[in-house]
C-alpha cells in the first residue's frame, strides 16, 4: 500500500534572537538571570486523505502556511489508505474526502476511529447533502465542510476540530435546522416515498448485482444508451458519485436482490 508521508518542520531559532542557557540549562535574560523555561507547543500531526493529488497538496501547503509546527504525517488517496495512515501514524487530525475511489469517506470513518481512537476527523466534500451529512455525524466524524467554503473558513474548521470541538459548515447547518424542524409524520412520510421509478428501481437493483450497462439492457430489453440515462438520472436523484454509493444506497433502502441473474 502506497502511502506517500512528508514532514514540515519548524526552523531553528539562531542568532540575535536565540535563548541564552544558564549553567543549570535554564533560559536567562540578558543580565544573566534565570527565568522560568518556557513551554514547547506540541506539534499537530495530521494525515491529508484525497484521491488528488492536487487537493493534498494545496491542503498541505495551507496548514504548513498556516502553523509551522502542524506536520503532516502522511497522505492517502483512498480510504484503505487512510485508514492504514492513521493506524501507523496515530495522528491527532484528519482531513478526509467524502467522495473517494471505491470505498466513501464516509464509510470509513468507523474503522478509521477504531484504528486510531484519538484521530479527530474532518470531512470534506464538493457538496452536502443530507444523507451524506447525517451518515456522517452517525458514523463519528468530528467535522464537516464543502471544498467550496473559504481558506479562511477551512483553517478555522480544522483549529476547531483540532481543539476537540465539532465543526459544520453554513450549509451543513442550515441542513440539520431543516431536519429538526420536521415534525415525525412529515420526515417518515417523505423517508418513505422513493423518488424512484419502477423502472429505476429495477435498473439499480441489476446495477448493485454487478452488471454491466449492456447485460441490463439485454435483459430488459433496452438499447444500452437508455440504460445509461436510467442510470444517470439515478445518480442524480439519490445524490451519488459513484456505484459504491449507489450500491449503498440499494442496501440501506431494501432494494438489493439477491437472486438477481
Amino acid at each position: 500500500m502506497n502511502v506517500r508521508k512528508r514532514n514540515i518542520h519548524r526552523k531553528p531559532t539562531t542568532g540575535r534572537g536565540s535563548i541564552a542557557l544558564s549553567r543549570n540549562g535554564s533560559p536567562t535574560t540578558p543580565k544573566g538571570r534565570a527565568t522560568l523555561p518556557t513551554a514547547r507547543a506540541k506539534s499537530l500531526r495530521i494525515v491529508i486523505a484525497d484521491d488528488h493529488v492536487l487537493i493534498r497538496e494545496l491542503v498541505a501547503s495551507m496548514v504548513s502556511g498556516k502553523a509551522p509546527s502542524c506536520d503532516v504525517v502522511a497522505e492517502a488517496g483512498t480510504a484503505a489508505e487512510a485508514i492504514a495512515a492513521c493506524r501507523e501514524h496515530l495522528p491527532d487530525l484528519l482531513v478526509l474526502d467524502v467522495n473517494m475511489p471505491g470505498r466513501t469517506g464516509v464509510d470509513a470513518v468507523p474503522d478509521i476511529k477504531k484504528a486510531s481512537p484519538k484521530t479527530r476527523i474532518l470531512l470534506c466534500c464538493g457538496t452536502v447533502t443530507e444523507r451524506e451529512l447525517l451518515a456522517a455525524l452517525q458514523a463519528g466524524a468530528d467535522g464537516f465542510m464543502e471544498k467550496s467554503n473559504s481558506r479562511a473558513e477551512f483553517l478555522n474548521a480544522i483549529e476547531q476540530v483540532a481543539r476537540g470541538e465539532n465543526y459544520l459548515c453554513t450549509k451543513s447547518v442550515n441542513i440539520l435546522s431543516k431536519v429538526m424542524r420536521e415534525t415525525p409524520n412529515e420526515r417518515s412520510g417523505r423517508e418513505g416515498k422513493s423518488p424512484l421509478t419502477a423502472r429505476e428501481k429495477e435498473i439499480i437493483r441489476l446495477i448493485a448485482a454487478g452488471r454491466s450497462s449492456k447485460e441490463i439492457a439485454t435483459k430488459l430489453f433496452l438499447s444500452v444508451s437508455t440504460v445509461e440515462t436510467h442510470r444517470a438520472n439515478l445518480m442524480t436523484k439519490i445524490e451519488a458519485h459513484n456505484v459504491a454509493q449507489l450500491v449503498r444506497y440499494a442496501l440501506d433502502n431494501g432494494l438489493m436482490d439477491p437472486a438477481a441473474p
